[in-house]
């Protein structure tokens, strides 16, 4: 299912969007890189809270590699849980971060990821698929220690929507 952003291609030139898009041209949800002085940082959009999730993860794999290289080999179940919609996102991207530190494990594929958020507490379910690094195969990419909480705020906008700049500690 489609929704609309809203976003003219004005505004999207204006908040950034002039930039080389790093996945599919798709107006209603996306990423791509954008510059930051000292680390990597990805803007992120989408038409709502699960979708942004979704692409925060696949922007992230993109800094990792290409990650169309990335076979789906293994699959992995992961829930989380954070006392916000910010703390979830960086615990989220996090664990990513990890798999790919502790297991030498590129995950790049995403489906099934489902939200809920109650007055205290945030949860995350989802799965993720990929496969070890391949140092042949899997080539480039960028070191990323982990995902901050420098400027991040995850709030809809009067439609509901969702844009999201995260930096990263490169």
């Amino acid at each position: 299912m489609r929704a609309r952003t809203g976003m003219s291609p004005a505004g999207f030139r204006e908040a950034g969007g002039g930039r080389k898009r790093m996945n599919r041209p798709d107006p209603d949800q996306g990423f791509e890189p954008v510059d930051h002085t000292a680390d990597r940082a990805l803007r992120v959009w989408a038409p709502d809270l699960e979708s942004l999730f979704l692409q925060a993860a696949r922007g992230l794999a993109s800094l990792l590699t290409d990650p169309s290289t990335v076979e789906r080999r293994e699959r992995r179940s992961i829930e989380l849980a954070g006392i916000d919609r910010e703390e979830l996102l960086v615990a989220w991207l996090g664990e990513i971060l990890y798999r790919h530190d502790a297991e030498h494990l590129l995950l790049a594929h995403f489906d099934a990821v489902h939200i809920e958020c109650e007055e205290e507490e945030c949860r995350l379910r989802a799965v993720a698929f990929g496969e070890a690094r391949d140092p042949a195969r899997h080539s480039g990419g960028t070191s990323v220690k982990a995902a901050t909480y420098h400027g991040l705020r995850v709030v809809p906008d009067e439609d509901g929507r969702y844009a999201v700049t995260i930096v990263f500690d490169a």
